[in-house]
């Protein structure tokens, strides 16, 4: 099954906030100033990467405050450098909330609302500089259900923490109306990916949304092309499940209605029942469109798995979690250690497309691969944070510290790997890595995230 998250490569004035207690302390040198400014300079950078700005100085207007997802030069991808993905509009606009930038927030969530369709969805990612993908124009564009509950838990989570509107402030009650409405129209889309067979093993859990692409090998031009299918995509992926859960069950907790609660239950019961796997430790990547398990071992099912496991009361599984978690994706790239995204899965779905890339290993597996990667690591860090292990956390993200680009933001993987992975500066693991340091500085909203 198509790599659910990280298909279509690559893409898919500073109000500072001074994180309290042990975590910073103040004297000038020290190891701890240095790391207040690090994630000061990603919290900084996120914001520049804000539209308009210096790459994209006149976006197109439906897209204005989005963020850049990447920093990569226009004249290495003229057609993408500007893209911008819908879960890394979501991740800043936690961020925001979480350290206070709330008008940013703001911005970057009626961006967002501005763009979902008809039918209630998000397109997986957007170009800021012109108005690719449309309703008239989607080649190549996908809709993700993880993608969707993301920017639906962002709107919630806005409308949970943000500070309350001042008495007759009408423009703020319309504002927080509109983004309910927005949060509503993203679960009723999620609800219509729901499997409501109860016989069926999977029943409770969404689908995965539109269209897939895979990678093909062409012999007649010796290169690798994306192929678009333009249907529905009918796997599961685990992965979308949890970050689904956390958004409809905080709509049922902001609402008060049943019916995101009743579906968030479900969706409890078919990761439980249907999605775990005793023999692995974690949850399986998910379903096969075909309704066959799909168990390949992927770091986000576990990490994201433990933070899922402990908020329903999961304690046992979610240490059996932690241990997949070092037992298959810990790894070393020279001297930088950290996690990789799967295990005993090929790099490449293809013989063919694997021998273009790794001639002498056409089928090399991820954990042959010398990789480290951001973002993945600081879930990891979240997980064990989640379940007391602070130290463990702590080492885990200073550990990415190299992977820091000076005057930019923090590197999403140690190398690249074709239609995969980027190891250009990206604002998912800057945004993950504030989230974290938050967390860890003892945040009260941080804490919150995904609680």
């Amino acid at each position: 099954m198509l790599n659910y998250k990280y298909s279509t490569f690559p893409f898919l004035a500073i109000g500072l906030v001074l994180l309290p207690g042990w975590f910073f302390a103040q004297q000038p040198g020290s190891p701890e100033t240095s790391w207040r400014d690090w994630t000061a300079a990603n919290q900084a950078w996120l914001r520049a990467q804000v539209t308009p700005n210096r790459v994209v100085p006149d976006p197109d207007p439906a897209r204005r405050r989005l963020l850049v997802s990447y920093d990569i030069p226009p004249e290495e991808f003229p057609q993408g450098f500007h893209r911008s993905a819908t879960y890394d509009n979501a991740l800043a606009a936690l961020v925001f909330v979480i350290t206070g930038e709330t008008d940013a927030a703001a911005f970057t969530l009626h961006a967002l609302a501005r763009l979902v369709r008809a039918d209630g969805s998000l397109w997986f990612s957007y170009n800021t500089a012109n108005s690719w993908p449309n309703e008239g124009d989607h080649e190549s564009a996908i809709v993700r259900a993880g993608a969707v509950a993301w920017a639906g838990y962002a709107f919630t989570f806005y409308l949970t923490h943000a500070p309350p509107c001042v008495a007759d402030d009408r423009g703020c009650a319309r504002e927080r109306a509109f983004f309910r409405e927005t949060a509503v129209r993203l679960a009723n889309y999620s609800l219509s990916l729901q499997v409501d067979d109860p016989a069926d093993p999977r029943h409770g859990l969404l689908r995965l949304g539109y269209g897939t692409i895979e990678l093909a090998y062409r012999p007649e031009t010796d290169e690798v092309v994306e192929i678009y299918l333009d249907e529905p995509a009918l796997g599961i992926s685990s992965e979308n499940n949890i970050g689904a859960w956390f958004f409809l069950r905080q709509l049922g907790q902001l609402t008060g209605e049943a019916r995101w609660s009743d579906a968030a239950d479900r969706i409890r019961h078919g990761l439980l029942r249907g999605a775990w796997n005793d023999e692995i430790g974690q949850f399986n990547r998910g379903f096969h469109a075909w309704r066959a398990p799909d168990p390949v071992k992927a770091l986000d099912c576990a990490s994201w798995g433990v933070l899922f496991l402990q908020a329903v009361g999961e304690p046992e599984k979610a240490r059996a979690a932690l241990g997949a978690i070092e037992a298959f994706y810990s790894a070393q790239d020279g001297d930088l250690g950290g996690y990789r995204p799967y295990f005993d899965h090929p790099i490449y779905k293809t013989a063919e497309v694997g021998k273009y890339f790794f001639p002498e290993s056409p089928r090399k597996e991820w954990r042959e691969l010398p990789l480290v990667w951001s973002e993945g690591a600081l879930g990891v860090a979240l997980a064990y944070l989640r379940t007391g292990q602070t130290q463990r956390a702590r080492e885990i993200v200073v550990g990415l510290k190299a992977l820091q680009v000076e005057g930019s933001g923090l590197r999403y993987a140690s190398r690249a790997v074709p239609h995969q992975m980027a190891d250009v500066p990206s604002v998912a693991a800057s945004a993950w890595l504030v989230l974290v340091a938050e967390a860890m500085a003892g945040n009260p909203l941080a804490e919150r995230f995904w609680e």
